[in-house]
């Protein structure tokens, strides 16, 4: 174990250390702290108490948010497994005499570190969190703690998984039409009183989501009793959240490590899936390729011609990986969106439209345009390297418009927001879509043969800042310089779009060259 401890504790130096020998980690890790900084101040500010919302909607919210994080990455463990380590630690820890409890163990302390890093992004949430329910910084980081856990467990429940049914697809649907079952009982349970009684949804929502009968959902309901409990200095449910969490690691740990006598095999078969993965992301590489048996049906793309067949490539991916109309990340973004509505309808659609554009921030470069970048055929297609690129961007386009669709119309359903209100939000996340787009392209042309994902990472957001920045600040001044006295939304937003659209137009034909040598995107 003594070991175990050195090489944990040598890994966390030299993830300390190693920020001095590359600059961009550096700035980019100052730039967080920076921004969590602003955020904080800017929020801390003085709060009206008249105008501060029900704390039973935030833990409503909290609910949402725990049971869509854990059904998301316990679905994991039926492709990859969510393997604890990296080929490294199987290399040289597997081979050596120590216990394999042992190693589990280390693998689950790792995963800890990991969850929290991945529930960074709650920090910067505290500024409207703070205004309309007065969270403090130490509630804040109980509901980060509460989302650790969930993401913990979930990756422990993952591994599980795929412990005990890889290879048997019999087992897999069991497995999964259980996880699915749960929280569509949960989610009757919440709306079902809504067909009799609809006169306050939200107040039924809330009292439903926030009702002792939840709190028993596995692992979510706990950590949402565990941090709403803390942050109201309720004993009793916090007790009860942290021991039903931590009965439910011992008892996975227990079952992997005791019930299965080839856990080293799936664990390597796991982590090889994933490192995989890893490693052809970081390569620019495509691994859409399923693992285990394929069953072939119909072959060949069939339509379009030139270019243009690349939008129906992708359609057909799409189709082919069980999408439909928008994959699982863009859904999950939606629902986020409509159900954060609920609680910010009282201020309109201007809450929910900035909080879908920082979402649409992130989502932009997991289209399949950009994987298509790295291909080789794409630079052998005799056709003009403008028109490629635009047709490979065509079902991202389509992707785009189909979001707004899908997220603004229940949107504006629920805020009761004006038709020309709504039809300007679709069209400005349109904008915004485009916009990120084409900094991702500029993004791959002037850095593309970089292998530092941070500082490719740093020049995008640097980049999105100064392509946005312009098209509101003219918006706004258009807006009053014709309207004077009236703020007007749609003007403001239209302006955006048509500023948006055109920075795109630029960008993507001066970055054309993209596609005429391999050499610029060869990471």
């Amino acid at each position: 174990m003594n070991g175990l401890s050195y090489l944990l504790r040598t890994t966390i130096k030299n993830s300390i250390k190693d920020l001095k020998t590359h600059p961009a980690k550096l700035v980019l890790v100052l730039f967080f702290v920076v921004m969590i900084a602003v955020v904080i101040v800017s929020g801390s500010g003085s709060i009206d108490v008249f105008e501060l919302r029900d704390p039973a909607e935030l833990s409503a919210m909290v609910l949402g948010l725990y049971i869509a994080i854990f059904l998301l990455s316990s679905l994991n463990g039926f492709s990859s497994g969510a393997s604890f380590y990296s080929m490294p630690d199987v290399q040289m820890l597997f081979p050596a005499p120590i216990s394999p409890r042992r190693i589990l163990l280390y693998g689950l302390v790792k995963q800890m570190g990991t969850s929290l890093l991945v529930g960074f992004f709650l920090l910067f949430q505290y500024s409207w969190l703070h205004q309309l329910y007065n969270l403090s910084i130490p509630g804040l980081i109980l509901i980060l703690l509460g989302y650790c856990m969930v993401m913990f467990c979930a990756q422990l429940t993952a591994m599980a998984i795929y412990t005990f049914t890889s290879g048997n697809p019999a087992a897999k649907r069991v497995v999964k039409a259980l996880l699915y079952l749960l929280v569509l009982a949960a989610a009757a349970y919440i709306l079902l009183p809504l067909i009799s009684d609809r006169s306050d949804i939200l107040g039924t929502i809330v009292s439903r989501a926030n009702a002792p009968l939840l709190q028993f959902f596995p692992v979510a309901g706990w950590a949402q009793a565990f941090s709403t409990g803390a942050i109201a200095g309720h004993l009793l449910p916090l007790l009860c959240g942290f021991m039903g969490i931590a009965l439910y690691v011992v008892g996975f740990v227990l079952l992997i490590s005791k019930s299965r006598s080839d856990f080293y095999e799936d664990v390597l078969q796991a982590t090889e899936v994933s490192y995989s993965a890893i490693t052809a992301k970081k390569e620019g590489k495509m691994n859409d390729l399923p693992q285990g048996k394929v069953r072939l049906g119909k072959t060949g793309i069939g339509r379009g011609w030139g270019a243009n067949v690349f939008f129906y490539k992708h359609m057909l991916e799409n189709r082919r990986s069980k999408f439909f109309l928008l994959d699982n990340t863009s859904m999950l973004f939606i629902v986020i969106c409509i159900f954060v509505s609920f609680f910010t309808r009282d201020e309109g659609l201007i809450p929910v439209f900035f909080i879908s554009i920082y979402m649409q921030l992130f989502s932009s470069a997991l289209g399949r345009w950009v994987r298509e970048l790295t291909l080789p055929y794409v630079y052998m297609i005799p056709v003009s390297p403008f028109v490629k690129l635009v047709n490979i961007c065509k079902e991202n386009v389509y992707k785009i418009c189909i979001e707004a669709l899908l997220l603004f119309i229940p949107v504006g359903i629920i805020t009761q927001a004006s038709i020309p209100d709504i039809l300007a939000c679709m069209v400005a996340r349109v904008g915004f879509g485009l916009l990120f787009m084409a900094g991702n392209i500029l993004t791959e042309r002037v850095l593309g043969s970089l292998s530092s994902k941070v500082l490719i990472l740093s020049f995008y957001f640097l980049i999105m800042l100064l392509l946005c920045a312009p098209g509101l600040i003219l918006g706004f001044v258009l807006n009053f310089v014709l309207f004077t006295d009236t703020l007007s939304l749609p003007f403001i937003l239209l302006v955006g779009f048509g500023w948006n659209l055109l920075v795109s137009a630029l960008v993507t034909f001066f970055c054309r060259d993209i596609l005429n040598y391999a050499e610029l995107n060869n990471r």
